[in-house]
């Protein structure tokens, strides 16, 4: 039986194959800020991109799983790695990738903005 870390792994893994195939370049997975936890950093065209990885039983429950106090967590350590490593970008954007058991995946770009 598998670990949440090991299951966690394998979802991020998955979404960072599908990622690559779709054109994006991926900056760094699992970034630790003093804000917290970035799942995937990615970049496509002039855009940087956090990406949020969840994992659940099924597509509707792992959308679900996001919750205020997560997106505000994301929002802060985009805008801390982004100052902090003097990226040079022309937009930014938090997307979030879900998965279930059965293997279904679902990428909801713009998932939710940072002060909006």
């Amino acid at each position: 039986m598998s670990t949440s870390y090991e299951k966690g792994l394998i979802a991020e893994n998955t979404a960072v194959y599908n990622l690559e195939n779709l054109g994006y370049e991926i900056i760094a997975r699992r970034l630790r800020t003093p804000y917290g936890e970035i799942d995937i950093l990615a970049k496509s065209g002039n855009t940087v991109i956090a990406i949020e990885v969840k994992q659940r039983r099924s597509l509707s429950e792992a959308r679900e799983c996001i919750r205020f106090y997560q997106m505000n967590r994301i929002c802060e350590a985009l805008l801390f790695v982004i100052s902090e490593r003097r990226i040079k970008f022309e937009n930014y954007r938090i997307d979030v990738i879900c998965l279930d058991h059965a293997g279904h995946y679902e990428h909801i770009k713009n998932a939710f903005s940072c002060y909006g």
